[in-house]
């Protein structure tokens, strides 16, 4: 039996948005600073340009804090920090960044500011050897993804999405945000939309669209309820669309699908 849909709704399963450039500019959510829950965020580190980069965020705050990152790796006793950085922010994001080598290890980000906020990312294994034909920024679930994606997108004669890192970073951030504040909506806690994400996260583009979810346990099943859903479906059948970023959190579990063309 298919799920019910509630777009736009913190208690729906499913949310799906696509604007092109000039109105998604023109889109915003207003909100107080006293609406905002202060926060630290961690992102999933990424390889990019021979290096394994962690980013992490604070955001929704009404004080300044010396916000940290800290990028880790798992290993046998006490896991070792590789890579930290610190910037006293109010609200904004840091990244750190560390030669990567061709030995696959495990890593995982840890946010922390100096008022006691913390999170963790998820660990995922990198290396700088061979190259990965996910480009070694996404996670199984996230490649399943993609894959299910285009083979649905062949079916209509579209031409295959390319996973783009830039793009994953945007859909990563978002769905591990929503995770870590218990909420499901387009627009971040922030009031940032998508569109805003995915600039900046450095894609730029001519138009864009975005599909989320939540309680779907796997990438088959994701999958499924976005294509049986109109305006999901829409977005993933958009021939226009050139690139795609997938972003999954455990907790939920969360998943984001930005679409773009540049």
């Amino acid at each position: 039996m298919r799920r019910p849909l509630q777009a736009l709704a913190c208690l729906g399963s499913l949310a799906a948005l696509s604007l092109p450039a000039p109105a998604a500019q023109a889109a915003s959510q207003q909100q107080t600073t006293s609406q905002l829950a202060c926060r630290v965020v961690a992102v999933k580190p990424f390889v990019s340009k021979g290096m394994v980069r962690g980013t992490v965020s604070r955001a929704g705050c009404a004080d300044q804090a010396r916000l940290r990152v800290r990028i880790t790796v798992a290993v046998s006793g006490p896991d070792r920090v590789v890579k930290s950085g610190s910037k006293i922010v109010g609200n904004g994001r840091i990244t750190a960044g560390v030669r990567c080598t061709a030995t696959a290890r495990r890593y995982y980000v840890v946010a922390l500011d100096s008022q006691g906020r913390t999170n963790t990312s998820r660990s995922v294994k990198l290396s700088c050897g061979r190259p990965a034909s996910n480009g070694g920024f996404s996670s199984a679930a996230e490649t399943a993804v993609v894959k299910l994606t285009n083979e649905a997108r062949a079916k209509k004669g579209c031409r295959p999405l390319v996973h783009d890192a830039k793009l994953h970073l945007a859909a990563e951030r978002h769905s591990a945000d929503m995770a870590a504040n218990n909420y499901f909506d387009h627009n971040s806690r922030d009031g940032r939309t998508f569109d805003k994400r995915i600039k900046a996260a450095g894609f730029s583009f001519r138009l864009a669209g975005e599909n989320i979810a939540k309680g779907q346990p796997t990438a088959a099943s994701v999958v499924k309820a976005w294509l049986n859903s109109p305006g999901h479906r829409a977005n993933i059948m958009n021939c226009s669309f050139t690139h795609i970023g997938v972003g999954h959190a455990a907790k939920g579990p969360t998943w984001t699908q930005d679409f773009a063309a540049h």
